[in-house]
Formats: C-alpha cells, structure tokens, sequence
C-alpha cells in the first residue's frame, strides 16, 4: 500500500513537472506565457545554429555573422506591443507582436515580411525562443538567427 502511494506521488510530480517545463499547445497559450512575464532578458543568441552569446557575454567565432547589438530586455504588452530594450541604449524600442494561427510573429506595425517568429512549441514556463531568417547580415547567404530569453525575476 505505502510502495502504490509512493509511485502514484513520484508519477504525479514527474506529470507536473513534464507539463510545467513543455512548450505551449497553441498560439493562445503561447501569448498568455508571454504576457504574464513582465520582463525576459536574453540569455542564449544561436547564428546559424551556433551559439553566439551564453548569459550575457559573447562566445567567441571564427568567422560569420556575429551580434555586438542586441535587446538584453523585452516585454510582450497585451495591447499588441512589443518593447525592447537593446545593449548600452536605455531608450525602448518598440515593435508590434500579433497572433498568428501558427505561432506568434513580431515586426514593425505594417511589415510585409522579415518578421521574428515565436513556435508555441518554444515558449514554455519562464523561457521562450524566437528566430527569424534573413539575407541582410551575409548577402546572398541566408542566416539564421535564435534568440533564448528568461523571465527576470
């Protein structure tokens, strides 16, 4: 009987802790983990899927694209705005974060293309990931970009 409750607690804390750090269903779910944070700091940049910066310091590269501008801060407003804060300039710079019903695209109010994009599947929990791919850092190469934020405590 004490054996049958201890499994039946350790599977329920396995259950809850598996559900607690899993990503999100659904785009709805994803902007509800998004918006409860009041703020994410950056804690991974992957250039190519090569990690880039590891908990604020840059990791050193030989050669391709790297970042030596990027947002230490972000919040996603229920309004539908998308504050950032980048390295060394304390003004916030904002974008425009829309529900899609894919994932969740953050860009500049009216821009066709070039959006980041945030896979439910990557918001968990106090983390989330997003990515976006472009030509403009390595014309005609494309690059892929993935940043990693934290919920600040």
């Amino acid at each position: 009987m004490i054996k049958a409750k201890n499994i039946l607690l350790v599977l329920g804390w396995l259950s809850c802790l598996i559900a607690c750090s899993s990503g999100s269903q659904n785009p709805e779910e994803a902007a509800e983990r998004l918006t409860a944070v009041k703020q994410w700091k950056i804690s991974q940049i992957y250039i190519d899927d090569v990690q880039s910066l590891k908990d604020g310091k840059i990791v050193s590269r030989f050669g391709g694209v790297d970042f030596e501008r990027y947002m230490e801060t972000v919040q996603f407003k229920k309004d539908g705005t998308f504050e950032g804060v980048f390295k060394g300039d304390p003004t916030p710079f904002r974008l425009k974060w829309t529900r899609t019903n894919k994932n969740i695209e953050v860009s500049a109010d009216g821009q066709q293309g070039g959006a980041w994009a945030v896979a439910p599947a990557g918001v968990s929990t106090g983390k989330f990931t997003m990515s976006t791919s472009s030509t403009a850092y390595d014309y005609p190469r494309t690059t892929k970009i993935a940043l990693e934020f934290t919920a600040e405590d």
